[in-house]
């Protein structure tokens, strides 16, 4: 693996009680609406047993992580019900708000990981 990569332990698998760690696989933002106006973090999932070996008959999995227009979000970028008084942007304006900040993108992609996996998207 190469040394770029964010690699986030995550809860067991629900299950079997597996360990998981998720790495993510790549970052893509399509910036334009002929594109999708959508940013997708793909992170890969795999599975460990408890002495730390990888589980090689669970193939990893990969699984897309999404932002784009069809979610709304507050000023800090929690989700909120579209149409609500807390609503300001669209997930996906959030993180483009972002572009011009000084931002880790380290940071935000292991919290991003870490979200998904407390809303049980890993699962």
């Amino acid at each position: 693996m190469s040394n770029y990569n964010i690699i986030v332990p995550i809860s067991p698998d629900p299950n079997y009680g597996f360990k998981r760690v998720a790495t993510m696989a790549g970052l893509l933002i399509n910036a334009l609406p002929f594109m999708g106006e959508n940013i997708t973090l793909s992170v890969q999932v795999n599975y460990f047993d408890q002495d730390d070996r990888p589980i090689d008959i669970i193939p990893p999995r990969i699984v897309p992580l999404i932002a784009d227009n069809t979610v709304c979000v507050d000023d800090k970028g929690q989700y909120v019900p579209c149409g609500g008084p807390d609503a300001v942007m669209t997930e996906f304006e959030y993180y483009m708000s972002l572009l011009h900040q000084s931002v880790v993108i380290a940071n935000l992609v292991t919290q991003k990981i870490l979200w998904a996996d407390s809303e049980g998207r890993f699962n």
